[in-house]
């Protein structure tokens, strides 16, 4: 019975992750995660950021305070630009800091170490290595004495300069560490990322709060707040374009994750593969399924994410305009001016009625062999292609 038993055959493709990592959809995902982090990032700072707390206005609190310039300057920080465009070269940056940091992270250790060695070797002689210089000229000319303001005055150009790339990267912390995550497949560095978006956005909405907000005094006016709830709807004739920006922001977040989490999962199961396995063309076809799969399952899923999100936000203008083509108009303008439709619980109750009414459709629709046949003939697609 042993001879009968034939060998796994060997393909000229391969599960390791040296070649996996170039595969197109492991490429696709990662370039996808990519253009939703940024997207993200950019309907965040454009709804909450931009003209109300951008770091271009804290540089310029900075300088007003000093009296003089910091060192940055202004076309890499974005100060001489307006609106969004202020966040265009610090974007950049973040992505290179990011990129460095996920390549770093696949060098050896003893590289690793040499890096970190030299930077910090770098970041004193920077900061230090002029001042300790003059220092030691004015020791050996004059004696030993106290520093004078010059040499001193050596240490203010290099402190502006960390401070300002401090200010930089706490700005731009969701793109560093998201960028790292993504691909240096870190699932800590993709969570940071996540983590820091929404805390960001509980706090901004904690201090938009108006009891807090008037508590803040000139510095509560500066920031951006959002009529969301009682705006017309100018999107699909459902939503506000603030409410869309919202739904935007939470579906390319999803998309983030999603991309991400799903690279780091499918390299994490071929890795720990035995080594017989990783040759075997069978796991190869089955793994190139899986992530096919993965990649039209986002984009359906999201897609459909934002199209009922969008309805069901928007669900009691459908239900008001409904009523006022069967009932007449008097009563349907009382309801939309009923305080149910109007304040935020409104919302809630919409979208209530909106899940309720497709929770009664699985009744007359059965959805789950509709997106079975629709699986089944993509699947036998692929197959013949």
């Amino acid at each position: 019975m042993a001879g009968e038993v034939a060998p796994q055959a060997e393909g000229a493709r391969t599960l390791h992750l040296r070649s996996l990592r170039k595969q197109w959809q492991i490429v696709t995902l990662q370039v996808l995660a990519t253009i939703a982090l940024v997207w993200m990032y950019l309907e965040v700072v454009s709804t909450y950021v931009v003209g109300s707390i951008d770091h271009t206005q804290l540089f310029a609190t900075l300088e007003a305070g000093l009296g003089s310039d910091l060192p940055l300057g202004d076309w890499l920080t974005g100060s001489d630009n307006e609106g969004l465009a202020r966040f265009y070269v610090p974007i950049f940056l973040g992505i290179s800091l990011g990129g460095s940091m996920a390549l770093l992270a696949f060098q050896t250790p003893q590289f690793q170490q040499k890096v970190k060695l030299g930077f910090i070797i770098g970041m004193i002689l920077l900061l230090a290595g002029r001042f300790v210089m003059s220092y030691l000229w004015q020791l050996m000319s004059d004696g030993w004495s106290v520093p004078g303001n010059d040499v001193l005055a050596l240490l203010e150009t290099p402190l502006l300069m960390m401070l300002s790339f401090i200010i930089l990267a706490f700005y731009l912390l969701p793109i560093i560490t998201g960028i790292k995550g993504i691909w240096g497949l870190s699932r800590r560095g993709v969570a940071w990322s996540i983590g820091f978006t929404l805390l960001f956005l509980a706090i901004h909405a904690i201090l938009t709060f108006p009891l807090i907000r008037t508590q803040l005094g000139t510095y509560g006016d500066q920031l951006a707040t959002l009529e969301v709830i009682v705006s017309d709807p100018t999107v699909f004739g459902l939503v506000s374009a603030q409410q869309f920006s919202l739904i935007l922001i939470a579906c390319l977040m999803m998309a983030f994750q999603e991309s991400a989490f799903g690279v780091i999962r499918h390299m994490e199961y071929a890795y720990r593969l035995p080594e017989s396995c990783k040759r075997d063309p069978e796991y190869v076809a089955q793994m190139d399924n899986v992530l096919n799969g993965h990649l039209r399952h986002t984009a359906v899923f999201l897609t459909m994410t934002v199209v009922a999100t969008t309805i069901a936000l928007g669900f009691h203008s459908i239900l008001l305009d409904w009523v006022s083509g069967i009932t007449g108009s008097q009563w349907a303008s009382q309801v939309g001016e009923s305080i149910e439709l109007t304040l935020t619980y409104g919302l809630v109750i919409s979208a209530l009625l909106f899940l309720g009414f497709t929770a009664l459709l699985r009744f007359i629709v059965p959805w789950q062999r509709v997106w079975g046949l629709i699986e089944s003939s993509l699947i036998s697609n692929d197959n013949t292609d």
